[in-house]
C-alpha cells in the first residue's frame, strides 16, 4: 500500500512540476531532437580542458568567487543521493542576485516550482539508493528545486552545444520564460535552497546557487570538467570565470 502512494505522490508531484514546459526531463530538456526521436545521450568519460581553452564567462552571483572546496566543485560525491555533483556552488545568501554567465536563449524556467514534503523527499532519496545512482526524473524534477536552463547554442565552447543550469533559487524574473534571448549579465532570478532538506522543512539555510555547463556533441554530452582531479579542475574554473 505505501509503495502504491509513493508512486502516486510522485506521478502527480512530476505532472506539477512538468506543467509549465513539457519537456522539463533532463536530457529532452538538453537536446534539439524532438521528443519522438529522442533517444538518450552516451556520457563522454573525461573533461579535455582543451574544450574550454578560450571560454570567459561572468560569475553568475557579483563576488561570489568560485570555491577551492572539492566538495563544492564537479565530481564530488553525492552520497545521500548515490550520485556526484555535475557543477558548482557558488555559496551565497538567500536572496543574492543571479546573473546569466552568457548570452543565450531561456529552454526552461520553473516558476511554478512546488517544494515537495519533507518526507517525500527522503523516500526519494531512498529510491535512489535502491536503483544505486540518482535516477534522472528525480534529479531534474524535485532536487534541482527551482531552476533555469539555458541554450547558449554552438558558439560559446566551439564544437559544442552549451547548457547551463542554475539551480536552487529562490525567486525566477517574470520576463525568464522559454524563449527569452538573455544576454550576458541579466538578471534571472535569485539565489535560495529549493529542493534541499532545508526547504522542505521551511528553513533558509544552506542557500547557495547550483550552476552546471553541460556540452552536447552529436549522441553524448559531458559535464563541464568532468573526472578533473584538484587543484587543476579549479584552475581551470577560475581562469574561465571574470
Amino acid at each position: 500500500m505505501r509503495a502504491i502512494l509513493f508512486f502516486y505522490v510522485f506521478s502527480n508531484i512530476c505532472t506539477a512540476q512538468l506543467y509549465e514546459n513539457t519537456k522539463n526531463s533532463p536530457l529532452s530538456v538538453l537536446s534539439v531532437i524532438k521528443k519522438d526521436h529522442y533517444k538518450p545521450k552516451k556520457i563522454i568519460e573525461d573533461f579535455n580542458p582543451l574544450w574550454v581553452d578560450s571560454l570567459k564567462l561572468i560569475l553568475p552571483c557579483k563576488n561570489v568567487p568560485v570555491p577551492k572546496r572539492t566538495m563544492r566543485l564537479p565530481n564530488a560525491p553525492r552520497r545521500y543521493r548515490n550520485g556526484i555533483h555535475r557543477g558548482i556552488d557558488f555559496f551565497a545568501n538567500w536572496g543574492t542576485p543571479v546573473n546569466a554567465v552568457a548570452s543565450g536563449v531561456v529552454v526552461r524556467a520553473d516558476h511554478n516550482y512546488k517544494e515537495v514534503p519533507a518526507d517525500f523527499r527522503v523516500d526519494m532519496l531512498k529510491a535512489s539508493a535502491k536503483v544505486g545512482n540518482t535516477p534522472s526524473d528525480i534529479f531534474n524534477s524535485i532536487l534541482l528545486g527551482k531552476a533555469v536552463f539555458l541554450d547558449h547554442g554552438f558558439e560559446l565552447v566551439p564544437g559544442f552545444r552549451a547548457i547551463t543550469i542554475y539551480a536552487h533559487l529562490s525567486h525566477i524574473e517574470n520576463s525568464i520564460k522559454p524563449g527569452y534571448k538573455i544576454s550576458a549579465g541579466e538578471l534571472i532570478g535569485k539565489s535560495g535552497n529549493t529542493g534541499m532538506r532545508e526547504s522542505t522543512i521551511g528553513s533558509k539555510a544552506g542557500s547557495h546557487l547550483h550552476w552546471e555547463l553541460i556540452l552536447q556533441k552529436d549522441d553524448k554530452e559531458i559535464f563541464l570538467g568532468r573526472n578533473m582531479p584538484n587543484p587543476e579542475l579549479y584552475y581551470m574554473l577560475k581562469r574561465i570565470f571574470q
